[in-house]
């Protein structure tokens, strides 16, 4: 198609606003579909702001295209429509949204535990254990599972240095 058989999509609102449209087509092909507008007595092609035609992955984005430029009408053609992609499918693209909506997921619930926590601690239905007191606990509690299970022989746990000391 030559290039000046191509309309930009500000001219053509601008030519809609006027009444110089007669009439416009979404035009089926392999793909996609592209948009024609009957400007007087030609024919010009929606074009990219590159100068390229512009093509549209569905009927139904060429129809909101041409609804937002001011088009209450079209006809449909798709004689020549070929199913297929517009573009090369991007599994790297897909596969980088798919880790970005997991780290979002994951921060969302993160963010909840801790506000959870602060709730708790500011409502005071927070529990506050000393650190040597939950320490000789379990020391007495391992100790007495290896007295149960009959092994014979005692159990010794290094102690940690409490958080205080540090």
């Amino acid at each position: 198609m030559p290039v000046s058989a191509l309309i930009k999509l500000e001219n053509l609102r601008m030519l809609a606003e006027v009444g110089s449209i007669h009439t416009a087509t979404i035009v089926g092909q392999r793909g996609g579909y592209a948009v024609v507008a009957r400007v007087g007595l030609q024919e010009r092609t929606l074009a990219t702001k590159y100068g390229r035609v512009r093509l549209f992955s569905s009927a139904d984005a060429a129809a909101k295209v041409l609804r937002e430029a001011g088009l209450g009408q079209a006809t449909l053609d798709f004689t020549h429509y070929e199913p297929g992609r517009l573009r090369a499918a991007r599994p790297d693209t897909t596969a980088r949204f798919q880790r970005a909506a997991e780290a979002l997921e994951h921060d969302a619930w993160f963010r909840d535990q801790v506000q959870q926590s602060l709730d708790t601690v500011r409502d005071g239905r927070a529990v506050w254990h000393d650190h040597d007191a939950l320490f000789d606990r379990l020391e007495a509690h391992a100790a007495q599972r290896v007295t149960e299970r009959g092994a014979g022989r005692t159990l010794k746990v290094a102690k940690p240095s409490s958080p205080k000391a540090r």
